[in-house]
């Protein structure tokens, strides 16, 4: 008796273990495949700071947002935010609120920082992860492509209420690693 309820609480344990890393993949998998896609502009990272393993450190234009008259904010809290396109088809961070919004299309983020009336969001998809081969040429790449006299890399982002999957990092209107491909030598150090 004590035999089977041990193998019992193990076969729990080993489905639980199963499930939770399932799930968080789902989700992941759900969002790509279903999500609404935006694309992000993307900003000058610091360049002492902008590789640290097997990603590529991404920085964000537009990443702030009009604090709401009456409404304080404090860093660190989870906010909503509403997204619109540009003319350009860039997202742009339209409208903050505590509350999740019914129809539009939104991203669930934390506050970095609040400066005056503007609040500074933490992006969730500021990391994009590389074979660990390709990273370091793909962070020269980005750097060389996200500079402020020439703006050519931006991110897609597949959002599907509020959750965030960055799907590609885009250099030329190509992704990442067909940039590679096309180009041998660039980034390579």
């Amino acid at each position: 008796m004590k035999t089977h309820l041990l193998l019992g609480l193990f076969g729990l344990a080993l489905v639980a273990q199963l499930a939770v890393p399932a799930a968080m993949i789902l989700k992941r998998e759900r969002v790509l495949a279903h999500g609404q896609a935006f694309k992000f502009r993307t900003a000058p990272v610091d360049p002492y700071d902008a590789f640290r393993g097997r990603y590529v450190a991404l920085g964000f234009d537009g990443n702030s947002v009009a604090a709401p008259p009456g409404h304080e904010f404090a860093r660190g809290q989870t906010v909503h935010v509403r997204l619109e396109e540009d003319a350009e088809g860039f997202a742009k961070l339209a409208e903050l609120r505590r509350d999740r919004p019914d129809a539009a299309p939104y991203l669930t983020t934390k506050i970095q920082y609040v400066g005056g009336n503007q609040v500074h969001l933490r992006l969730p998809f500021d990391r994009f992860y590389m074979d660990e081969n390709e990273a370091p040429a793909a962070e020269g790449i980005y750097r060389q492509n996200s500079v402020r006299s020439n703006r050519n890399a931006y991110v897609q982002v597949r959002i599907d209420k509020g959750f965030a999957v960055l799907e590609d990092l885009y250099v030329d209107g190509q992704p990442i690693r067909t940039y590679l491909a096309d180009h041998p030598q660039a980034g390579r150090r």
